[in-house]
């Protein structure tokens, strides 16, 4: 899993779960707290309710996402800019600042004027997005939409048939379709991916966010850190029958288990709360890695042969059936080819699984497999890790 430096905070694995909390400085957003057109007001909202309460990052919107209303041009957002700027240069207390955009000329004018990373919306949707990031060095979050400016997240309008193949969009559920759209225009070296929970089109329903919920550890097969924006989404409230202002139980509940299925970054508007609910999901979420020398070897967060497959794909290796990797799964990266052949062979007498892959290789099977294939793995030093590994 790479780990993304976003302006010196580290963001991946092994560091705590990051919080992200929201400003907006657009009048038309639904979540009035956190509504400021005034930069000394909105920049008392973020010392004292945001990175006051432990956000590590804050995320300011300039617009509204909410699909019933007019998508804003890239010039129209620039006008909102220097309430924004004025306010993220007001703060006193330390922290990331996002902007929160669809439009590279956007983004580039926020750098410019002091913000730390980009939080795209319409997923690369504008193509010339990566590059300024890239450019720029910065982290950016890329939430799975469609390859249109105006309809942001509305994975479920996408004509898959055409973009994909027919075959393809038969057989593809909703989930497939976020995963599909995370990948339009690449990744940079610093993207967090965003699975697009909430309602981004009239034809996605609660039971789509459900299931992405369900399988948000799949995500975790394009190798990237995982931000998600759950609080007080419907998909939960509907759960328990809960109103917007009394859902936060359902939400600090879903964050916890967020955390435990691989996500990084949780986008809220009640941080105090949600620190709290990210610290419990991150104390007991634990996936280690070992390195000697130059080699890695990590265990996956799997629980299906849909979470296996994902990483199969992401290295290049077979993804058509991860059912031999069920029990427990490693990836391991640094072994020479010579070493790579004698893992092969020593997995396929102990019963274990190996498929190599572009750089990497994952190794996986039953749990007396593995052991048995720690006792089969020769006593050298470039194997050292994998047996560390094995024997926790």
């Amino acid at each position: 899993m790479r780990r993304v430096d976003a302006a010196g905070l580290e963001i991946g694995d092994d560091r705590p779960p990051r919080i992200m909390g929201v400003l907006n400085v657009s009048s038309e957003s639904p979540y009035k707290p956190s509504v400021y057109n005034d930069a000394s007001e909105a920049a008392a909202y973020v010392d004292e309710e945001l990175v006051g309460e432990g956000a590590d990052i804050v995320d300011v919107g300039l617009e509204s996402a909410n699909k019933r209303l007019d998508v804003l041009s890239a010039e129209e957002e620039l006008d909102r800019l220097d309430t924004a700027v004025d306010a993220i240069h007001s703060v006193s207390g330390d922290a990331i600042f996002s902007i929160e955009t669809r439009y590279a000329e956007v983004a580039e004018a926020a750098i410019d004027a002091g913000f730390d990373m980009v939080n795209d919306i319409c997923g690369f949707a504008d193509p010339e997005m990566p590059d300024v990031c890239r450019e720029y060095d910065v982290a950016v979050g890329k939430m799975a939409s469609p390859p249109d400016l105006a309809r942001p997240g509305a994975v479920d309008d996408v004509d898959w048939g055409e973009t994909r193949s027919p075959e393809w969009a038969e057989q593809a559920d909703y989930v497939d379709k976020v995963y599909e759209a995370l990948k339009q225009n690449g990744f940079t070296e610093k993207t967090i991916v965003d699975p697009a929970f909430g309602g981004w089109s009239e034809r996605k329903t609660l039971e789509d966010d459900r299931a992405t919920f369900r399988r948000l550890r799949e995500f975790r097969g394009f190798g990237l850190p995982i931000l998600v924006s759950i609080n007080r989404k419907n998909f939960l409230r509907d759960l328990a029958d809960r109103s917007t202002e009394d859902a936060l139980p359902v939400s600090l509940a879903a964050t916890s288990m967020a955390i435990e299925r691989g996500a990084h970054v949780v986008r809220t508007h009640d941080v105090t709360e949600t620190v709290d609910a990210a610290a419990i999901g991150g104390a007991f979420t634990e996936r280690g890695t070992s390195v000697e020398d130059d080699v890695a070897v990590s265990e996956l967060d799997v629980r299906a042969t849909g979470d296996v497959a994902r990483h199969l794909e992401r290295i290049g290796a077979n993804s058509a059936d991860g059912r031999p990797f069920v029990g427990r799964v490693f990836e391991v990266s640094g072994l020479d080819p010579a070493s790579v052949d004698v893992l092969v062979d020593a997995a396929a007498t102990a019963g274990a699984v190996v498929r190599p892959g572009d750089g990497s290789l994952l190794l996986g099977g039953r749990r007396d497999a593995l052991d048995s294939l720690a006792d089969h793995l020769p006593e050298t030093a470039e194997f050292d890790p994998v047996r560390e590994a094995l024997d926790t």
